[in-house]
């Protein structure tokens, strides 16, 4: 009498099996986890530096910076980080001038990459001063560069 062929068996059949023993996982060991020089040079070696943020701008505010980092051959991104900067260091009063642009809504959306330790800084001031990172960053824009507003 001969074996019927079940679903499971073709399965059974069907199945990659790997080597098993000392030898394979050495050469497994090897290929996946490499040598000490390639892990420092990964990109997933560095821890996140740069952490990425989402502003609504204003269209006229936006077009403003813009225009403003092609004169100075720079970028937007370093203008709204040097306005950030600037405000930080007089946290207090960037979180007052911040209560004016809570809640704002609107404009277009641009996103921000900024250093770790500026983005802890702006969620921990947001989170003591009961703002938004939003409002700070509108705030910093706006006392930075009065005549964008």
């Amino acid at each position: 009498m001969t074996a019927k062929s079940t679903t499971a068996d073709a399965v059974r059949a069907s199945v990659i099996r790997r080597p098993t023993g000392a030898a394979a996982a050495a050469r497994a060991a090897s290929t996946f986890q490499g040598t000490e020089e390639a892990r420092v040079n990964s990109p997933a070696a560095a821890v996140h530096e740069a952490m990425r943020t989402t502003l609504h701008l204003p269209s006229s505010l936006r077009t403003g910076l813009k225009r403003r980092a092609l004169d100075a051959d720079t970028t937007m991104t370093d203008l709204i980080r040097a306005a950030i900067s600037a405000g930080l260091q007089d946290a207090a009063g960037l979180a007052a001038a911040s209560i004016a642009h809570r809640r704002a809504t609107g404009g277009a959306r641009t996103t921000l990459d900024l250093p770790r330790h500026m983005h802890r800084t702006l969620k921990r001031l947001a989170a003591d001063e009961d703002t938004s990172v939003q409002a700070l960053v509108s705030a910093a824009i706006h006392r930075a560069y009065p005549e964008l507003a």
